[in-house]
């Protein structure tokens, strides 16, 4: 593989086990960095005050010559009423408390079942369009006719063209006027040979992964702002190495986020599919205090980080193996395979690498915007793609979340 896509500094191998051990950390991290609420991908648009913890209203006050015998009888009367309130709030807390373990419990056993269907394919809708479009994408064969046939055989990447060309946004940066465009073969012509190639893999992407699901919309979006940062940077990698078809980058980082989206498209289904069974198990038990308790209890997102480190590679993998791959992208199925089975980077093909070297990237640039990337960390995580410094700075300066489109 060619050279300049690794940096030429030699690592001790100290250096190569520490890096092993801080990048599996860092990925644990990272999960709950998913599904922690606090952590939002952009942080200027925090209120402060919003995320502050609210502050106790109690005062204290001096009743020292104040209250009078009767007023004491009264007070001590409504302690006990509070005490016994306190108790019945303990009571419930504890019954709650009971039933998300339990619920919890299955909630894991779900999730991991959808998680292990046979038909990944299908669980995820991930339609025969990826590998349609890698068959003829990357090379002079592209078409505007090969693309439209592509929108008629799947309706969703359709929609997802129209929208784009329709985008006000879309116009003012590709420099063309705006236009109600509601056919998506002429809108294939106004998006241009170029963006089709490099944009395709996202917009067949999007709607696989659901964005308004209340449970997991903020998740959501950073799994899908993850996806795009990989798919950007595999592509620069690839383009600062001279190769011909740097878009290929794109097709990678988007397949090796799907994993992801499978497990947050379920989680709710999952969660709830839980809940009914303990639901049913309380009612065959007449365990009825407990089954009308259920009524309040919420999704609750605790187990999500470790199915997400445990599942989305298998995922991912079982999605990569029954896509039909042609001869001419073989490459990109070895490169996804080497990522997801951690080959090291030396022993990678360069779009492998490119993609690790994408994925690590990506993971340091979403975490450290929040700050909850470890400095200390920083060294090792890259060290273990071969990536120096010059390299962090360029994918830094292209600004990786945003694409540049041609005009």
């Amino acid at each position: 593989m060619s050279a300049s896509v690794l940096s030429n500094k030699n690592y001790s191998q100290t250096v190569i086990e520490q890096a092993v051990k801080v990048c599996k950390q860092v990925e644990n991290r990272h999960a709950k960095w998913i599904v922690n609420h606090k952590y939002l991908l952009d942080q200027n648009e925090i209120d402060p005050l919003l995320s502050q913890q609210g502050t106790s209203c109690d005062t204290n006050v001096d009743e020292k010559g104040r209250i009078a015998d009767n007023q004491r009888i009264l007070l001590a009367c409504e302690q006990m009423r509070v005490n016994e309130r306190q108790f019945t709030a303990d009571i419930k807390q504890a019954r709650h408390r009971k039933i998300l373990a339990q619920t919890l419990k299955m909630a894991i056993v779900a999730l991991e079942n959808r998680c292990d269907h046979p038909d990944m394919l299908r669980v995820l809708n991930v339609h025969t369009g990826f590998a349609d479009f890698a068959s003829f994408a990357y090379g002079p064969n592209l078409t505007f006719q090969k693309l439209g046939s592509l929108t008629s055989a799947h309706n969703s990447f359709a929609v997802n063209i129209l929208e784009l060309v329709n985008n006000p946004r879309f116009c003012k940066q590709t420099q063309k006027k705006t236009s109600n465009i509601t056919d998506a073969k002429t809108a294939i012509g106004f998006i241009g040979i170029e963006n089709c190639r490099m944009l395709s893999p996202l917009l067949m992407a999007k709607p696989l992964l659901n964005l308004t699901d209340k449970n997991t919309k903020l998740i959501a979006a950073k799994m899908w702002q993850h996806s795009i940062i990989m798919a950007n940077v595999t592509r620069m990698r690839l383009q600062h190495i001279g190769y011909k078809e740097p878009d290929e980058g794109v097709l990678l980082g988007v397949l090796r986020g799907l994993g992801q989206f499978a497990i947050c498209n379920h989680f709710t289904h999952a969660f709830e599919d839980a809940l009914v069974s303990v639901m049913q198990t309380f009612r065959e038990k007449e365990q009825m205090d407990d089954y009308f308790a259920c009524a309040d209890i919420k999704p609750s997102l605790s187990f999500l980080p470790a199915v997400i480190e445990a599942w989305e590679k298998p995922i991912t993998k079982r999605i990569i193996e029954h896509m039909d791959w042609s001869a001419n992208v073989l490459h990109l199925k070895i490169a996804l395979e080497e990522d997801l089975n951690n080959v090291p980077v030396h022993a990678r093909s360069k779009h492998g690498a490119a993609l690790g070297q994408a994925r690590t990237y990506a993971i340091f640039d979403t975490m450290a915007r929040s700050n909850a990337f470890l400095n200390d960390d920083t060294g090792y995580w890259f060290a273990n793609m071969r990536m120096d410094n010059d390299m962090i700075k360029m994918a830094k300066m292209s600004q990786p979340g945003k694409f540049t489109l041609a005009t």
